[in-house]
């Protein structure tokens, strides 16, 4: 018997499940905190929470993760230099160095202007110890990349740094898209390589010897090797290995499939067992780039986003990803006297921080423009985490004139505070950490809103079902291809509200109902989303280990290589571009042929190379016709040809 080890590394929880891959089903499953500043802990202790005695059975690993994504976000990686060739780029670039050089090809590849050697050189020796990546790029490089080549054999030899060239990243028009996504993955090469370092160092350690598959963002899976090499591809992977995930588990070939994690909701549209893909490419962080992801709806919705009340006193949820009191109070009890002794009362305040509010010290680099007061305050939070009034009185001030956002937006310090697990925990649907935290933090709103904890409480839960319908009528716009938000428009809000606020006083009771029934899956689903589906009277599924449905989707997923190849006319020959390669040829059979050749070859190169032991490859092409003058018949300009293979390494 042999078994998969699918695990999924996401922002608050690293999940893990070990599947029969025969019958595909999980055998035991388990989940435990993401250590951020040492992956390897979270996977080691994902692992062992399993408690499986057959390590050495597992032939395979899939691993799916958020790490890129929130990278990019978070505009963290290595510090990338950018030379790129044929024209000028309009628009910013992720880039620290950016060089345009001499060459350039036409959008035929056709040969314009010459590389220049001594002046690459320069540039490269120039660079030399500023970057840690380098990302290549030239225009129309889709259709003949001899000049990223050239730059890359010039690079290896004087920088000895990872050399990434946009050719290899897509096949896809569009020079702006391209070079971002070459910059884009040379700064997420570290990010990745931690990930699988931390896996492999873990693997070894409980005698597990099978190869590492990375789920991608369209849902697929890659190899160690190519994750290495093309770590942007792994952007959206945890979300991807979700959908994936909540299919398998529910075997639904049509509905929306709903995650809800720690930081966001992620809402995709499944059709026929298929979920649409972005073919465009994914837009991450405000770039867009030009990879292939699943299409998501993405909101600022998930069981760490802070609970608070605004500057007039009205309850607001998310986006910001906090700590839960509870998460903090099981390893820090006494924030649960320090909140419990907050005797405010009376009239409401008008400030950014609340007294619910604990913080804690990253171990981040302190900025130079913190002032005397701030360092004392860090100097206490370096022993220990504490709440916002305890704070105060240590530097001998009110907690209204305290402001810590500013180093919590700095990664300086993490805010603890009231979350919708914290509301779980309250009303005891809910207890694996500190209850008793969550509870003094939630007394404390509802003292600042003059009513009763459990009231409070009430109020917070409605208003969480209520986003969570809201994201679905949102999403249900965003798949009919419309482009607006409704939180936009008053009126349509009213709408909305009247329809979600059952057996409320408004004279209007307008309904709405979803087309397709909801798939939620993620460690808050079952917990939150039922309710929100009634609110749509709409089917709500919640499949078993809807928990750790991104792991098992990490687990069953298939590895697939897609390859574009274009003929055009040339003359009185037929020109074939392949993404490596240019070949004329003198006739269009000779010119398919070899296209097609070549395309196969090369896609069975790379899944055996991601070790799958049988595939199948279909071949589809698509002639090119343009109308030259009107009224008459259109004019055949060339053929594309797309290859695609999807293989199983089982």
């Amino acid at each position: 018997m042999s078994f998969i080890l699918g695990m999924d590394t996401g922002g608050t929880y690293t999940d893990g499940v070990i599947v029969d891959s025969r019958k595909r089903e999980i055998i035991c499953k388990a989940k435990a905190l993401t250590t951020k500043e040492d992956l390897t802990v979270g996977i080691k202790n994902c692992i062992e929470n399993l408690d499986f005695d057959r390590m050495e059975e597992i032939t395979l690993v899939s691993l799916s993760t958020t790490l890129a994504t929130n990278a990019i976000v978070e505009g963290r990686g290595a510090k990338v230099g950018l030379i790129y060739m044929g024209t000028d780029l309009e628009g910013d670039v992720p880039a620290l160095r950016r060089e345009k050089v001499k060459g350039r090809f036409d959008i035929m590849g056709r040969l314009k202007e010459e590389l220049d050697e001594s002046e690459l050189r320069s540039v490269l020796l120039d660079m030399k110890g500023m970057v840690e990546a380098l990302a290549i790029s030239g225009y129309a490089s889709v259709r003949n990349p001899k000049h990223e080549q050239e730059v890359k054999r010039l690079a290896d030899e004087i920088l000895n740094i990872p050399v990434v060239c946009a050719h290899q990243l897509t096949s896809a028009l569009g020079f702006h898209h391209r070079t971002v996504t070459a910059v884009l993955n040379g700064r997420l090469i570290p990010i990745i390589d931690v990930l699988l370092r931390s896996a492999k160092n873990v693997l070894q350690e409980k005698r597990i010897s099978a190869p590492i598959m990375i789920v991608k963002g369209d849902g697929t899976l890659m190899n160690e090797s190519l994750a290495k090499q093309r770590p942007i591809e792994t952007i959206l992977s945890g979300p991807a290995a979700s959908v994936i995930g909540g299919l398998a588990l529910t075997k639904s070939k049509d509905g929306i499939v709903l995650d809800m994690g720690g930081t966001t909701t992620d809402i995709a549209n499944v059709t026929g067992g298929k979920v649409n893909i972005k073919a465009e490419g994914a837009k991450v962080g405000g770039w867009f780039t030009r990879v292939k992801a699943v299409e998501i709806s993405t909101f600022g919705l998930g069981g760490d986003s802070r609970i608070c009340l605004d500057k007039k006193g009205n309850l607001r949820i998310g986006p910001e990803k906090v700590i839960p009191l509870c998460l903090a109070g099981q390893q820090y009890p006494q924030l649960v006297h320090e909140l419990k002794s907050f005797k405010r009362v009376g009239e409401l305040k008008s400030y950014s921080e609340q007294e619910a509010d604990c913080f804690l010290y990253t171990g981040a680099e302190i900025p130079q423009t913190t002032d005397e007061r701030e360092r004392k305050i860090l100097e206490k939070l370096k022993k220990a985490p504490h709440s916002l009034s305890h704070l105060a009185r240590s530097v001998g001030t009110d907690p209204e004139t305290l402001d810590l956002t500013p180093l919590v937006e700095s990664g300086v310090l993490a805010r603890i505070s009231v979350t919708p697990t914290d509301i779980l925990h309250v009303q005891g649907k809910y207890n694996r950490w500190n209850r008793d935290l969550s509870a003094a933090g939630v007394e404390i709103l509802a003292r600042r809103k003059e009513m009763s904890a459990a009231k409070f409480t009430d109020i917070a839960a409605k208003a969480i079902h209520n986003k969570i319908a809201m994201s679905c009528i949102q999403s249900a716009a965003d798949f009919d291809g419309e482009d607006f938000a409704f939180d936009k428009s008053p009126q349509a809000m009213y709408l909305i509200q009247a329809a979600l606020s059952r057996g409320s006083s408004s004279f209007l009771r307008p309904s709405l109902t979803l087309g397709k029934p909801v798939v939620a899956i993620g460690a808050p689903a079952e917990a939150w989303v039922k309710d929100a589906g009634a609110l749509l009277s709409s089917q709500i599924l919640v499949p078993e280990n809807a928990d750790v449905a991104n792991a098992y989707g990490a687990a069953v997923g298939q590895v697939m290589e897609t390859v574009e190849l274009l003929i055009s006319l040339d003359g009185d020959g037929y020109l074939l571009n392949m993404p490596w390669d240019r070949n004329l040829y003198s006739s269009l059979e000779e010119a398919m042929f070899y296209a097609i050749h070549e395309g196969r070859k090369h896609v069975e190169h790379v899944l055996a190379d991601a070790g799958c032991r049988r595939w199948n490859i279909e071949e589809k092409a698509s002639d090119i016709m343009v109308e030259t003058k009107e009224n008459e018949p259109k004019t055949y300009m060339g053929t594309k040809l797309i290859i695609t293979g999807i293989g199983s390494a089982l």
